[in-house]
């Protein structure tokens, strides 16, 4: 289905929201074109996974990643590595470029949002763009071998309890494994998010409510608890 489809049907449906999330498509239009890219990719099929949980692409809109790319300035996390776990089409990882970031990561396990991805960091005006290096991963978070620890790592509602379960413990793995080092994870939509207090039960938390709510937890040794 495509994003014009996805409009007309929800005119259809209700046509004075649909007068608000026609204000909001141009608003994002704009930030697109701003900063170089195309990221209205809304897949409504969920890309295949071992767990069978993973979920549809659907990007966040800008003024949550603003109000996080605050966030992320005022904890002083260092700027070393970003990781987008479901990164799509990758506006994540195209918005926060701008933050100078030495490396950044999009994880995405469905080929052809994986292929945009590369195709829009390609696309990045380098009036915008301060990020050292970006890569795209196209693969499973939890067979990717990639270093977490000391990294931002964003999510999306990108997969259920079960997916979730299974990235909580590898975040767990990790950290326990390098000790002194730790995570600032972000997750937008946070639907899931049980099964990380339940990993990290003692983890330095922001909740964020709303329509457009996102949670942030500093995951270190401490978040484990005895």
């Amino acid at each position: 289905m495509t994003y014009l489809t996805y409009i007309l049907g929800k005119i259809a449906q209700d046509p004075s929201r649909a007068v608000l999330s026609g204000v909001k498509f141009l608003s994002e239009l704009r930030m697109d074109r701003r900063i170089g890219i195309t990221t209205f990719r809304r897949d409504f099929v969920p890309p295949p996974s071992p767990s069978g949980d993973s979920r549809p692409c659907q990007p966040a809109p800008y003024r949550v990643l603003a109000d996080i790319a605050d966030h992320m300035r005022e904890t002083g996390f260092p700027l070393h590595t970003f990781v987008d776990v479901g990164c799509g089409a990758g506006r994540p990882l195209a918005f926060f470029s701008s933050l100078g970031f030495e490396r950044m990561v999009g994880i995405e396990i469905n080929p052809a949002a994986a292929e945009q991805a590369r195709q829009n960091m390609d696309r990045i005006r380098k009036t915008w763009n301060r990020a050292g290096r970006i890569d795209i991963l196209t693969a499973d978070i939890l067979t990717a071998e990639i270093d977490l620890t000391g990294a931002i790592v964003y999510l999306a509602n990108p997969f259920g309890r079960a997916t979730m379960q299974a990235f909580a413990a590898k975040l767990k793995a990790q950290i326990l494994a390098r000790p002194g080092r730790s995570i600032l994870l972000y997750y937008v939509l946070p639907l899931q998010v049980e099964p990380l207090v339940e990993a990290f039960p003692r983890a330095e938390r922001q909740i964020v409510g709303g329509l457009e709510s996102w949670q942030s937890f500093r995951l270190d040794e401490a978040a484990i608890g005895g």
